[in-house]
């Protein structure tokens, strides 16, 4: 009789997570099951539910963890340059030139899941903030800068879901010509 042995690991939960942001990215919502991600880190189910109390449980830490990576990056790029308006240019080109893929899986998974649903949008509303927070610390108008930034976010998820996002990206300098566009003055949007 031949008996396969699991590789003994010691795994931490973020390495579940990037495995399934990986997947999802790759394979969709569907990948997100117990069995199949153990399997890929060659360890027993036993291990997922030692990190896990249930798949529902996983999938909240899986959004959790997108949202810290994604949102926590664009965020912390936003403090660490000084000056707002340079932020802001460099979040739309980060924004309107990548992520394609794991954006994608994302949005599609939350039209199937409200609590994937309800996370996206909490998501979402945070990166229209840091957009708005940038405009007007640039001087844009408090009661034009939450429209302005929406504006913008809504374009940047708009690119990633046509059908070839790579195939519609705006250069460099087109991005910053956006930033400038949308940093001068007036109360119109």
């Amino acid at each position: 009789m031949y008996v396969q042995y699991m590789e003994i690991k010691s795994l931490a939960p973020e390495d579940w997570l990037d495995l399934a942001l990986a997947e999802l990215k790759d394979n969709g919502y569907n990948a997100l099951k117990a069995q199949p991600l153990a399997k890929k880190l060659n360890v027993t189910r036993g291990s997922f539910y030692y990190h896990f109390d249930s798949l529902e449980a996983f999938h909240e830490s899986v959004i959790a963890h997108w949202s810290k990576i994604t949102s926590g990056q664009i965020a912390h790029a936003a403090k660490e340059i000084g000056d707002p308006r340079e932020a802001l240019d460099d979040m739309l080109q980060k924004t309107l030139r990548s992520g394609e893929a794991l954006e994608r899986a994302i949005r599609s998974w939350s039209t199937v899941a409200v609590a994937v649903a309800e996370a996206v949008e909490k998501v979402d509303n945070e990166r229209i903030r840091i957009a708005e927070t940038l405009l007007i610390e640039s001087g844009v108008p408090t009661s034009t800068a939450k429209a302005r930034a929406k504006l913008l976010y809504w374009a940047a998820i708009g690119r990633l879901m046509l059908p070839f996002p790579k195939n519609n990206v705006l250069s460099s300098a087109q991005i910053s010509n956006l930033a400038t566009l949308m940093l001068q003055g007036g109360s119109a949007i």
